[in-house]
């Protein structure tokens, strides 16, 4: 087939040149739904640090019986499987956060005692680990009870999981859509050239001879209106974020240098796969393959 590749060549150039609104009509296809598909991906992305940053700030607080062993009880949470850090917190340390906390509410004159117990604060490696965590540091001989903002850690998984699940259901009829399109060009361009076809077919042309010069134009647009939808999409980014990070600093965003190099070919290759899947289905639909 290699040898064979300067005519394909030659053919998409006729054809595009046969048809040109038709190719523009593609191109300009693939082009808005690539941008669409760009910036949605983006801020997917940005959605899930948000969620993961969030989760991260949740920790599993184990509050300490008055004769438990501290040294005992910070080895065996050092242990537990998904613990990253176990900082202590003494009770004299939570009473003056507290005290600072309600601003001036309570004073530590107004109590007989302090009523806080010790507690260790615990670092976990993911949100997942959280209630695992939680789970085996409450059987930890020393420690009266645990904390983790369970509900709380629920309602971000679930939000987390929700924008993964939306995410990908988008993207798939973003990708859906752009395939059809193209194909319906495509078949425009297929119908035009039907007499063509029909007499390589007679002479004994191989299917795979009449196929490759559509496929080739659509991977063609596909890949001309990806490479301009990327540049869009990553020029805007790189623009966009550095001024958002100084304006929302309490947000965590992600970094044009760790989003762009992973996003902007996987963009340029759907693309190309795109453009290409979809000549092939409608040349095969017209093929009756």
């Amino acid at each position: 087939m290699m040898g064979y590749s300067g005519y394909f060549f030659r053919e998409v150039l006729t054809n595009i040149r046969r048809s040109p609104l038709m190719s523009v009509a593609s191109v300009t296809t693939v082009l808005v739904l690539t941008l669409i598909l760009g910036y949605f991906t983006a801020l997917m992305m940005n959605l899930e640090a948000l969620a993961h940053s969030l989760l991260r700030e949740v920790q599993v607080v184990a509050y300490l019986d008055d004769d438990a062993n501290r040294v005992s009880v910070a080895q065996q949470l050092d242990r537990i499987p998904g613990v990253e850090e176990a900082h202590f917190v003494s009770k004299e340390t939570a009473l003056k956060k507290l005290v600072e906390r309600m601003q001036g509410r309570i004073k530590v004159d107004d109590l007989t005692r302090n009523p806080l117990p010790d507690s260790y604060e615990v670092a976990v490696d993911s949100a997942d680990s959280l209630e695992l965590v939680a789970k085996r540091a409450q059987r930890i001989a020393g420690v009266s009870y645990v904390k983790y903002g369970e509900e709380i850690a629920q309602r971000m998984l679930r939000f987390n999981s929700l924008v993964r699940t939306v995410g990908v259901v988008i993207l798939g009829l973003l990708f859906l859509s752009t395939v059809l399109i193209v194909s319906n060009t495509i078949r425009l361009t297929v119908f035009a050239r039907r007499k063509e076809i029909e007499i390589m077919q007679m002479v004994g042309a191989a299917e795979w001879f009449i196929r490759w010069p559509f496929i080739m134009e659509g991977v063609l647009q596909g890949l001309v209106g990806s490479v301009v939808a990327a540049t869009l999409v990553g020029g805007s980014y790189s623009l966009v974020v550095p001024k958002l990070m100084q304006t929302i600093t309490f947000l965590p965003i992600v970094q044009a240098e760790d989003l762009l190099p992973m996003l902007i070919p996987a963009l340029i290759f759907n693309g190309a796969f795109v453009g290409g899947l979809g000549s092939l289905l409608s040349v095969n639909k017209f093929l009756k393959v």
